[in-house]
């Protein structure tokens, strides 16, 4: 146990060495790390011990060549010091388990010293039978053996005591009998007076052990105390991690059945606009369609964010062309820009780059869509640029700029600076936190600079460039009637099934719907299914068998909220086209008509080469 606040081994620090009851009391007592400290320093210290006793033996032989009382002196010293030497030994091979085993060490030890000093006391007595040279040796042998003790048996200050009173008054007592006249008066007390000054010194030197252990088991509790801190701390953060992580699992598995009824709406949507409506029925559509995009908006930031918490999004790089990308990315904002009263410019360019053109648009769009949302009547301009050995893209406008108090967060997630222009503005802050996720993603940097008034700078650098590359118009932007396309449309959910026929059959499409896998052939031109059945068999099992009722490779679609990493893995392994719920109307309808285009191709062809 620590030293309590009354155990002292004296007066208190800076006081002289007087000694009370309670110091006493510390003298006698002895603790088990004290045994343990001294039989540590112990075993060394007496094999030391006998080889000071054999010089001043030599010396007291030499001195008294006719007498045996060196040899036994010599003898006597040598065995008390071998027994104390074993018993630092004994102590240290088989440390004591319990304190009152530990306490009979401690005993032994005290008894040896005590038989160590009187032999060195008595020893004087024979050295001052001869010269004063002699017993002058022997007088600095055992001060330097008092010295010594206290050194090693400080710790135990019994031990210390009695090794130093039993041996040297006795060496003053012996020079008072060398010279009884005042010489030798004076030389004993000098010698007590040795004896007193390190008597003082064990004491300080106990305190010193004492404080320090006290503080070394302040610290180590101390420590303790912090070590359960952190592992609770760690806990913590592990099961915030964890929590985070379940919740992105979660809405990333959920988005299937989260985008499945909006997707419908839209869908709805688009068929009521086809229909000849009164004008505040018109208004009505238009405002449902505007809610479904917009809900449509904030679920796809929260499901594109939880993808990129669980690891969900693999980039996948290709050449892309940037002037392609800007001007597609600039028609599907053209009507947003007129609504926001903007002047939306691209800087026209010949660039190509290797990234993946999904996430790549996807972070051209969210710097767009910012620009358009905080800065309207602003004049934006996008453009890409040379920067070195690579390419950045900019997305410029004229507004009103950030903040600096919100500058520094603008990449957080789910920041939103505090202005009244921005609360009224739809959102959850997490377009820029989704560009800079995907900016990590692929090696690219995106940064921001802006002045209040003066408008904002958006930036993504890092682009790798690359030859062109020739590839065939895009199917999306080819034109094509769809009248009369046999369409095999399958979807488990019936309010789907339903919006999606009704949308494809005013667009001349003959439809054909199935909420399960078809049984026979249907004489199909296209196939549009969802992923996800309700069974054991998906939208790629279902392709794959209307395929073979078919006899050929009828083109197809999939459409599906899902977002995990190994089923859009499959997809892209399956080659086929795959929208993501909710889909616009129009992704849908160029897609069909590439379905169109490509068969009327391949029957030209064949007519040709009839």
């Amino acid at each position: 146990m620590p030293p309590q606040a009354g155990d002292r081994s004296g007066g208190k620090a800076g006081e002289g060495p007087g000694v009370n009851l309670e110091g006493l009391r510390a003298i006698g007592r002895a603790e088990k790390w004290q045994l343990d400290y001294l039989f540590d320093l112990g075993f060394q210290a007496w094999l030391v011990h006998i080889g000071v006793v054999a010089a001043t033996a030599g010396v007291l032989v030499s001195a008294h060549p006719e007498d045996r009382w060196p040899l036994l002196w010599c003898v006597a010293m040598i065995l008390l010091s071998l027994s104390l030497s074993l018993l630092a030994r004994f102590y240290l091979r088989s440390p004591p388990a319990d304190e009152p085993s530990a306490q009979r060490y401690g005993a032994a030890h005290t008894g040896l010293t005590a038989l160590v000093g009187i032999t060195w006391g008595l020893g004087g007595f024979g050295a001052a039978t001869g010269d004063f040279q002699t017993l002058l040796v022997y007088s600095l042998a055992l001060g330097g053996t008092a010295l010594g003790a206290v050194s090693s048996q400080h710790v135990l200050p019994r031990s210390c005591f009695v090794s130093l009173w039993t041996s040297v008054p006795l060496l003053g007592l012996a020079h008072l009998f060398h010279d009884p006249a005042f010489l030798g008066a004076v030389i004993m007390g000098m010698v007590l007076l040795y004896a007193a000054i390190l008597s003082i010194l064990a004491i300080r030197m106990l305190r010193f052990m004492q404080a320090n252990l006290r503080l070394t088991r302040s610290l180590d509790a101390r420590l303790a105390e912090l070590t359960q801190m952190a592992a609770e701390l760690e806990g913590a953060r592990a099961e915030a991690v964890e929590a985070n992580l379940s919740k992105s699992r979660f809405l990333a598995h959920a988005s299937h059945d989260l985008r499945q009824p909006i997707h419908a709406i839209g869908l709805f949507a688009a068929c009521l606009r086809d229909i000849d409506l009164g004008a505040e029925a018109a208004q009505l559509v238009g405002s449902v369609d505007n809610a479904a995009r917009s809900v449509s908006r904030l679920l796809g930031s929260l499901l594109d964010i939880s993808r990129l918490d669980v690891g969900g999004v693999v980039p996948q790089p290709e050449p892309v062309a940037l002037g392609e990308m800007l001007q597609g990315i600039a028609r599907q904002n053209a009507d947003i820009a007129a609504a926001n009263s903007c002047t939306l410019r691209i800087v026209p360019t010949a660039l190509w780059v290797e990234a993946d053109p999904a996430l790549l648009s996807a972070m051209v769009q969210n710097l767009l869509s910012n620009a358009l949302k905080y800065a309207p009547g602003a004049r934006i301009l996008v453009g890409a640029r040379r920067a070195g050995g690579s390419i950045a893209i900019e997305v410029v406008d004229t507004g009103p700029g950030i903040a600096e108090k919100d500058f520094r967060r603008i990449f957080d997630e789910f920041y939103r600076a505090d202005r009244p222009a921005v609360r009224a503005t739809e959102g959850l802050g997490l377009g820029l936190a989704i560009v800079r996720r995907l900016a990590e993603l692929m090696a690219l940097d995106v940064s921001a600079a802006s002045a209040p008034g003066r408008g904002t700078r958006l930036r993504i650098s890092g682009l790798r460039p690359v030859a062109p590359v020739t590839a065939p118009v895009s199917r999306a932007r080819r034109q094509h009637p769809l009248t009369g396309l046999r369409v095999c449309l399958i979807d488990d959910d019936a309010d789907v099934l339903a919006a999606s026929a009704m949308l494809l059959r005013r667009w001349g499409c003959e439809v054909t719907p199935f909420r399960a896998l078809p049984g026979g052939p249907l004489g199909c031109d296209a196939i549009v299914s969802d992923f996800d059945l309700g069974g054991e068999t998906d939208g790629l099992d279902a392709i794959a068998a209307v395929r073979a009722f078919e006899g050929w490779d009828v083109p197809a679609a999939i459409v599906s909220g899902r977002t995990e990493p190994e089923t859009l893995a499959r997809l892209a392994r399956a080659g086929i086209p795959f929208l993501r719920k909710p889909v616009h109307p129009a992704e849908l309808r160029a897609l069909l008509t590439g379905f169109a285009l490509d068969a009327a191709l391949d029957i030209s062809g064949e007519a040709v080469r009839g």
